[in-house]
């Protein structure tokens, strides 16, 4: 197994880097990402290439037996470039262009930006594509992150026009399947098509989600021409990578992916303004998004918080023990490598206070041995642990184009779509259930239930399997707002759920947006979850039960007993609609009654403590994860006497977890 560090070689004194290896050998690891932001470096002036730097870093890393991850330096064009070709750089939607000082400053449409990045990433290539030491690369840097993924530019319009031309061939079929006629907006000539800056309303919502697809598609060709780029001058032995983010973006890494030969991720559970880490469900999504990405394909986490982050502001500091914790839960959930973000925290530039496992003196301390006394524990079963396979019971369905839709027109101000994805993803993680993130092209026979959250850009091929799936004994677990566009963007003119009213057995005559500080309540009437009671927040959909059963119903004044939560038979399967954010506690009281009726394993755990089963033919293996940082649990582990894979501890019957806890339990299978 790779455990590694980000390091900077440029942004320190060379007789300091004997003193960084030195520490580094101590500490255990294996390998270094280096470059990824050091294009002035080698290329100080177009086409004057000076690798002297870089080529004496690799051999001092190599020196120590370490292995060498070079990134691609794209993510930040040199000042020199800019003053050249100042065309190169991006316009946010009031078009106003986003000049030089951070980085992602460029428009990957840039013909020009194109034709500097094949030179830069040709000459390394050349270089270091047979390198011993090099074992693969990263392209540029979390493509699109802080904003860069759309850009409104002169060169944007000029593309995004003529994509629009080759998707629809004709603005008679562009017009009909927009609904230009709506406020006057028919096009006579693909020059008067806009990319979407800021208007005193807002813009078609058609035009809006045909621009998403189209940055996206744009990175997909900008990360393509790096990947062949590559291809041609390093050895086959060599992996292309890159480290993606996934907050949102216009980006579809699933589609990106099959470009590279596995992906990887940048893992930061807190970040800066943050007061305190995300959710356990929320880190485990990211996670499961990863392992989604490439149809289940391990990845690699390049970037692996290792202290307190921020530029500005600084986030919490991580606590002993949640470094082993987070590392533990990335390797059980599909991470292969792990590379801690950074070595040593900047004393200049913007990221002075992302700490590092070294602080500014470069001094070892508590973060150094943490992170040392987790490879040491790793030592002896990782690379069985990785091998092993992840069993899921479980399908979220995740679509980024839906997610776009919802950006677009969120509908309501309490809406998020990353944390309505929760709201259904969360009940299952807190009963360890395991599952995937999948989309539409997923063989949804492998699973016993399917969660389709938030499905409100809806995509017929998928319908129709959903369908189809239930017919023949599945189980769906759909949410509010469900079926309400087609995948031009444009409301459906059926009842709603629209084509998918049948298979919930229901109808939506009357909707809510709630707002602002707005709540309704819930009861269950019926199931698992009567007598329970639950605010509702974001939505109600108030639900006429055709052929399906009510679970539960409002409290309200206006809307008494109208249905909340029902529940459908549907050929061989079952179909569950909420029709509100309700909350967690009831939300779990459902799923578990859904589990046991699919017979899909599941255990009940205190709060903030996480399972996750891994399966090889020699061993079953058991993470017991306590994100709580307060107190330490008691988890009853399953029968037959497990031990611990790095003591050699056994245990049986109830485990205690201590606070921030994280262990790997192993039982070996007979044969």
């Amino acid at each position: 197994m790779y455990i590694g560090v980000d390091y900077y070689p440029e942004q320190w004194p060379r007789e300091r880097w004997d003193t960084d290896l030195k520490l580094m050998k101590e500490l255990g690891i294996n390998v270094v990402r280096i470059a990824e932001f050091g294009w002035s470096v080698m290329e100080p002036e177009e086409g004057a290439y000076d690798f002297s730097l870089i080529d004496d870093a690799i051999a001092a890393i190599e020196s120590y037996g370490f292995d060498v991850v070079l990134g691609t330096p794209t993510a930040t064009p040199p000042a020199w470039l800019i003053e050249k070709y100042p065309d190169v750089l991006p316009a946010d939607d009031h078009g106003n262009v986003i000049g030089f000082g951070a980085r992602r400053h460029y428009t990957v449409n840039s013909e020009v930006y194109q034709q500097l990045t094949k030179q830069i990433v040709e000459e390394m290539a050349k270089r270091y594509g047979s390198h011993p030491a090099v074992i693969g690369w990263q392209v540029d840097n979390e493509y699109g992150h802080e904003k860069s993924d759309r850009s409104y530019s002169e060169t944007d319009r000029k593309a995004f026009q003529s994509w629009l031309q080759e998707k629809y061939e004709s603005l008679d079929e562009l017009n009909e399947r927009w609904g230009t006629v709506f406020w006057s907006q028919t096009y006579t000539n693909w020059s008067q098509i806009p990319v979407p800056k800021k208007v005193y309303q807002e813009h078609n919502p058609s035009l809006l989600l045909d621009f998403d697809r189209f940055c996206a598609e744009a990175y997909n060709r900008y990360n393509r021409l790096q990947v062949e780029t590559l291809r041609k001058y390093i050895a086959d032995r060599q992996f292309i990578t890159h480290n993606f983010v996934y907050s949102g973006l216009s980006q579809d890494q699933k589609e990106m992916a099959k470009d590279l030969d596995f992906i990887s991720f940048d893992n930061y559970p807190v970040w800066g303004g943050l007061a305190d880490p995300i959710s356990p469900a929320a880190i485990a999504r990211q996670h499961d998004l990863c392992r989604g990405t490439k149809n289940g394909k391990g990845y690699w986490v390049m970037e692996e918080l290792s202290g307190a982050q921020g530029w500005s502001q600084i986030g919490y500091l991580p606590r002993p023990g949640h470094l082993k914790l987070w590392t533990y839960q990335a390797i059980s959930r599909g991470a292969e490598a792990i590379v801690y973000f950074r070595w040593r925290a900047a004393r200049y530039g913007t990221e002075q206070f992302c700490h590092g496992i070294l602080d500014h003196d470069g001094k070892p301390r508590r973060k150094y041995n943490e992170v040392k006394d987790v490879i040491t524990s790793l030592e002896g079963f990782a690379d069985q642990w990785i091998e092993s396979e992840i069993p899921a019971d479980v399908g979220f369905y995740h679509d980024p184009e839906n997610d776009w839709a919802w950006q677009i027109q969120p509908q309501s101000d309490q809406f998020n779509y990353i944390g309505e994805f929760l709201r259904f993803y969360e009940p299952a993680h807190s009963l360890n259930a395991q599952g995937n993130i999948i989309r539409d092209d997923e063989d949804l026979s492998r699973y016993k239930v399917v969660v389709v959250p938030v499905y409100f850009l809806t995509k017929k091929t998928f319908n129709d399997r959903l369908k189809d799936y239930v017919a023949n004994g599945g189980t769906v677990i759909f949410s509010y707002r469900t079926g309400v566009k087609d995948e031009d963007n444009i409301v459906t003119d059926q009842t709603l759920p629209g084509d998918l009213a049948g298979l919930a057995g229901i109808q939506v005559h009357e909707y809510e947006s709630l707002r602002g500080g707005k709540s309704g309540r819930v009861k269950g009437v019926a199931g698992a979850v009567e007598g329970l009671s639950s605010s509702a927040s974001v939505w109600c959909d108030y639900i006429e039960p055709e052929t399906a059963e009510v679970l539960a119903t409002y409290e309200d004044s206006w809307f008494q007993d109208r249905a909340a939560v029902t529940k459908n038979k549907y050929g061989e399967g079952t179909v569950y609609y909420v029709g509100a954010g309700i909350e967690s506690p009831m939300l779990q009281k459902l799923y578990a009654s859904i589990f046991e009726e699919t017979n899909l394993t599941y255990t009940e755990t205190a709060e903030n403590v996480e399972l996750v089963r891994r399966e090889s033919e020699e061993a079953s293996y058991l993470s017991v994860l306590n994100h709580d940082v307060e107190e330490g649990h008691e988890v009853a582990l399953p029968e037959g006497e497990w031990t611990d894979a790095a003591s050699g501890e056994k245990h049986t019957g109830v485990l205690e977890i201590p606070r921030l806890g994280s262990l790997v339990l192993e039982k070996r299978k007979q044969h």
